[in-house]
């Protein structure tokens, strides 16, 4: 990876025929939070051949899309393999080269509070983190991966830990490692989310789960209103707010939206904090 390349590749999940949400994502926080540390990708999977002339526009003017030719468009395949798909993708793609230091699956109903989701997650560990294994030696000071998602809940059938499936972030050598597992055990009947969990279990893989409490990830209901252990009207958040999910009509995202600003959660009337349209590359990270 050279000086210039960004550390961080965060990529949506998205249909083919979901181009309006793409458009929405791409004048929010995409561009609310651009900034040279990282890049932003969707993902879809091979279109049908009467979308294929505006997929091919759309890519001309955005060059942001990463089409998955060997898969079907389908809410089953998006919800099972689709994103280790993309994974492999990656890997394959990358041979031995090493990237981008973190990469992150977000779906397209999900807004994400990028610069500071990168600012208290990201820097902090943009050191090397070659995986551990359990066949390893056992050295206390073996640096691992890392993950950073919400918790599933761990049912009673399943001895692993996974990530909630809206957002996730994994250290490239943890990209690596699934890839590489589920290329040895390809399976698919899982779901997206629990499958991570599997193939890291099944690597034997130690890495440090960061989790994202019900304060920064959340899903939002029809009411606007926060869905945790007490139901809290978006507005009155704090600015812990980084991952608010599950807007799935796109008045209640761009009214999500509306609630962030080029620092986060400031819960202002919509509209009026957001700096949406100011094109892309005016935020930095640091600054």
């Amino acid at each position: 990876m050279t000086q210039q390349d960004p550390p961080w590749l965060l990529a949506t999940i998205s249909a083919y025929t979901s181009q309006r949400r793409r458009n929405i994502i791409r004048a929010t926080w995409q561009t609310l939070y651009a900034d040279p540390a990282f890049d932003t990708r969707f993902v879809i999977a091979q279109p049908s051949p009467l979308w294929l002339p505006l997929i091919k526009h759309e890519n001309d003017t955005y060059g942001d899309l990463i089409v998955l030719d060997q898969l079907n468009e389908s809410a089953a395949v998006a919800n099972t393999i689709k994103s280790i798909e993309f994974f492999k993708h990656l890997v394959a793609r990358s041979a031995a080269q090493t990237p981008w230091k973190f990469v992150s699956k977000i779906d397209d109903d999900s807004f994400l509070s990028a610069r500071r989701f990168y600012t208290d997650f990201l820097l902090p560990r943009l050191h090397p983190h070659p995986a551990a294994t359990a066949d390893d030696d056992d050295d206390d000071d073996a640096s691992t991966g890392t993950l950073i998602a919400r918790r599933l809940r761990t049912r009673a059938d399943r001895n692993f830990s996974a990530p909630g499936g809206q957002f996730y972030t994994l250290s490239w050598d943890l990209v690596r490692l699934v890839a590489a597992t589920h290329t040895q055990n390809p399976i698919t009947h899982l779901p997206e989310d629990v499958l991570i969990g599997r193939l890291l279990s099944d690597a034997h893989a130690r890495f440090e789960f960061v989790e994202l409490d019900d304060r920064q990830a959340f899903d939002v209901d029809e009411q606007m209103q926060r869905v945790g252990m007490e139901k809290e009207v978006l507005g009155e958040m704090d600015e812990a707010a980084v991952n608010p999910h599950k807007m799935k009509d796109d008045e209640s995202y761009l009214r999500v939206a509306g609630l962030f600003g080029r620092d986060g959660f400031v819960g202002e009337e919509v509209g009026s904090s957001a700096e949406f349209g100011d094109g892309k590359g005016d935020v930095g990270i640091d600054g």
